[in-house]
């Protein structure tokens, strides 16, 4: 950011005072000749850094980071209007700085793109690499964008502000690139787990305890069985399910458009209280649909055996997420030898 010309004054009048040469000015009227001569080199280099400054703004490479800079400083609603060699977001019709801030309805954003190097491989004929070429849309930049509701991320309105956005977008991208924008609900999301825990913090119903064990035996089979609602809560506050709370909180804490990692998910409920050995059996995901779709199966959709995964909208839905926890309690010491 360039320098007002008050700072740059205050260096050379520093610099002066560095100079023995320079002692014998004392004036301290700001109309003496060496002061008018100092404001005047002042506001040369001011007139200068700025033209600088705004070159090195207008000239800069557009990079991924560059996009996604630009997609979290768009403003809903204001004119965009070319000025000063670049295009900007003509805020008069705002009222205050804290309306600007929430006209800015992307919160969240990434920006990707796919590698040639991922279709150039060797031994394959042209036709396959062409035909891997379009279908992976290799030289097309991917950006994902949410907003937040309630504290919570969700997509954009679909379809106006979305298309405004993409209105956006297209105005201020590089000529020739092909830029793809979608804007989701969160990823479904069902976990299963089994989960051995102190009987002394936690509470297990003794009446469902053969219950949980057979199913963890046998996963598949329909069990008629009415659980205690409690299961799974602290034996002192039962509003608190420390399994559930540890899997919400770290699904909560994913950075948008990052990976869910199965063995970060088991760290992070191995630290819950009263909790001693976490095994996750099952994890299914799918995307999420709009009300006018068809209601989403996730039966084909077990990624268990997938080490970690990118949800496609860049985040999970938590109100739909699902866990179904087998409560085992931790005894191997009464077990027979």
């Amino acid at each position: 950011m360039a320098r007002t010309i008050a700072e740059i004054q205050n260096e050379i009048l520093n610099e002066k005072d560095n100079q023995s040469a320079l002692k014998g000015l004392t004036s301290s009227s700001k109309t003496s000749i060496w002061r008018l001569w100092v404001n005047i080199v002042a506001s040369a280099i001011w007139v200068h850094e700025k033209i600088v400054e705004k070159n090195a703004l207008v000239s800069r490479p557009h990079t991924l980071n560059w996009y996604r800079e630009q997609a979290l400083n768009y403003i809903h609603g204001a004119e965009l209007e070319w000025k000063d060699g670049s295009y900007q977001f003509d805020t008069t019709g705002f009222i205050n700085d804290k309306e600007i801030e929430k006209a800015k309805i992307i919160k969240y954003c990434a920006v990707s793109e796919v590698d040639l190097e991922t279709v150039l491989k060797p031994n394959k004929d042209v036709d396959e690499i062409f035909s891997d070429y379009f279908r992976n849309k290799v030289g097309v930049v991917f950006i994902k964008v949410a907003t937040e509701n309630n504290g919570k991320i969700s997509r954009i309105d679909v379809p106006n502000e979305l298309y405004a956005f993409k209105e956006y977008i297209a105005k201020i991208k590089d000529a020739g690139n092909q830029v793809h924008i979608i804007s989701s609900p969160g990823d479904i999301l069902e976990l299963n787990l089994t989960v051995y825990v102190d009987p002394m913090t936690i509470l297990i119903d003794p009446k469902d305890i053969e219950v949980y064990k057979n199913l963890v035996k046998n996963p598949d089979s329909n069990v008629n069985h009415n659980f205690n609602k409690d299961n799974g809560s602290l034996i002192l506050d039962t509003s608190t399910k420390p399994v559930e709370e540890a899997i919400k909180n770290h699904l909560k804490n994913i950075e948008f458009n990052g990976a869910f990692v199965k063995t970060f998910l088991v760290d992070a409920i191995q630290k819950a209280q009263g909790v001693k050995i976490p095994i996750l059996t099952k994890v299914k995901t799918g995307w999420a649909t709009n009300p006018s779709d068809e209601p989403l199966d996730l039966k084909d959709e077990d990624v268990i055996t997938i080490e970690y995964f990118v949800p496609q909208a860049g985040y999970f839905d938590l109100d739909q997420l699902k866990i179904n926890v087998n409560y085992i309690p931790y005894n191997f010491y009464r077990d027979k030898q």
